[in-house]
């Protein structure tokens, strides 16, 4: 008897095992064609995917619990759209039904919705501005760690900026030479090298690439300092010498003043969780020596603080009065009651802290960084959206899953691994996995929407637009 036992329990594994292969390849033969009875042939467009359309891919493609389950938690799309008429709306999309570890398969599927259905598409109807980015960046060339993994695909990077919505990029820099570098960024495009060739890259011309004219303070040291050879101590360099490379930051920053390309002063400021790059002395000294920049230029400050909120904040309010007498704001109804004219970039600390700068009439720079706990989203939603503004950091601070943030997000970037991306792939819409682009400001905005109950317009019109324009001005070249 209990043999017999075994040999039934045995025959239902298998019938069970073999009912599920073949709901799976029914599955499987079922989405290679629309749910509607035909091929989808349309072919996958390099816009973003909006993460309700997973959801809806899953209600309407599965009616199997175990395989709704799966979808909904393995599946990912490999590229995506959401394409429009005026009569028949749909989504788009190539997706995986199962893990990679497991196998995978892969369909394509038309899903048809009413219009109410359809997220809003940010690339067409918003326009966006990341106001920091870090376009020198060597990730951008395809290095990596010092390991060379792909082409350099910043004009690409550029182009898919532009067809998500953003109009305009502010990029900073650390280092007098990065400065030069980034003024002929804007001035001059994309350039690459190609069989010894200097060719410009006009493909991305579209987004406007504005920037900064500043030192870093982890770069402080190695920009006014000195340290013997293998010595662990650094020297500041003579007055003398370092007047000297004010004097060229100053003139640099004149010259892309009057061109329109250089709108502030950094990012400089203060680090002091990185003070192996650079001790908090000389930090000082080259925050100090920008300040001074700031004032003679005119331009408004773009602040760099980690850890320093104190410090920071004590400094600047040495020079409030200063800066109160020399800086007008360009632009904007409550202009009158700004005292310093910047913004600390990439705000990670404390309300109270939030609060200090505020006061000294500085607005608060967000991303991915800025929305990682829970902690990080209390202080921001209690932020007035009057003093926000929107940046990526790229291609650093990406919004991960397991970041508190996450959950407000709409819209996803398809993405590989950097080992596995190609300039192709980028062409196709990948991004680099955990390589921010200017595209994810309009993840920026999307957590900030949900955390104040907002609309996304409302907060991109606002922080991208209202904002940007008080502080920097209207963002436009001026003619050579």
């Amino acid at each position: 008897m209990t043999f017999r036992y075994q040999q039934y329990d045995a025959s239902i594994r298998q019938i069970y095992l073999l009912a599920t292969i073949i709901h799976i390849f029914s599955l499987v033969i079922l989405l290679s064609y629309s749910i509607y009875g035909h091929e989808l042939t349309t072919p996958l467009t390099t816009l973003p995917m909006q993460r309700k359309h997973l959801s809806r891919v899953s209600t309407l493609g599965f009616t199997g619990g175990t395989a709704q389950r799966r979808i909904s938690t393995t599946a990912f799309f490999v590229g995506s759209t959401s394409l429009r008429s005026p009569s028949k709306p749909s989504y788009q999309g190539s997706f995986s039904i199962m893990s990679e570890k497991e196998g995978s398969a892969s369909a394509k599927l038309t899903i048809e919705s009413s219009s109410k259905d359809i997220v809003n598409s940010a690339p067409t109807k918003l326009r966006y501005v990341d106001a920091g980015a870090n376009l020198l960046d060597s990730m951008y060339q395809g290095t990596y760690h010092d390991k060379t993994r792909h082409e350099p695909d910043l004009d690409i990077v550029l182009q898919r900026a532009y067809e998500s919505g953003v109009h305009s990029i502010i990029s900073l820099a650390g280092t007098p030479e990065e400065s030069e570098q980034l003024l002929d960024l804007c001035e001059n495009g994309v350039k690459y090298d190609i069989d010894g060739k200097h060719i410009v890259d006009d493909s991305a011309t579209a987004v406007k690439m504005f920037g900064t004219v500043g030192v870093h303070p982890t770069r402080c040291a190695e920009v006014f300092a000195t340290k013997s050879e293998g010595g662990p101590v650094w020297t500041l360099k003579s007055e003398e010498d370092r007047n000297e490379i004010m004097q060229q930051l100053t003139t640099l920053a004149k010259r892309g003043k009057q061109s329109g390309n250089v709108i502030a002063i950094g990012e400089f400021g203060l680090d002091y969780a990185r003070l192996h790059f650079c001790p908090k002395e000389i930090q000082h000294v080259g925050f100090r020596a920008q300040l001074e920049v700031a004032l003679v230029t005119d331009l408004p400050l773009y602040l760099h603080n980690r850890e320093s909120g104190e410090d920071l904040m004590e400094i600047l309010s040495e020079y409030t009065d200063r800066f109160a007498r020399c800086q007008k704001y360009p632009d904007g109804d409550n202009a009158e009651n700004r005292r310093i004219r910047g913004i600390v970039h990439s705000f990670d600390e404390s309300l109270e802290i939030a609060k200090k700068f505020l006061s000294l009439g500085l607005y608060i720079g967000i991303n991915g960084c800025s929305l990682k706990t829970q902690q990080n989203l209390d202080v921001v939603k209690d932020i007035p959206l009057e003093s926000l503004i929107l940046e990526t950091d790229c291609p650093w601070c990406d919004i991960r899953p397991t970041h508190a943030g996450f959950s407000y997000i709409q819209t996803i970037f398809p993405c590989k691994k950097e080992k596995q991306y190609n300039k192709d792939l980028g062409k196709m819409g990948f991004c680099v996995k955990n390589r921010t682009e200017p595209c994810h400001v309009a993840q920026v905005a999307e957590v900030v929407a949900g955390l104040k109950g907002l609309k996304v317009k409302e907060v991109v019109d606002i922080c991208c637009g209202k904002n940007v324009c008080e502080l920097f001005g209207k963002l436009e070249k001026r003619s050579k």
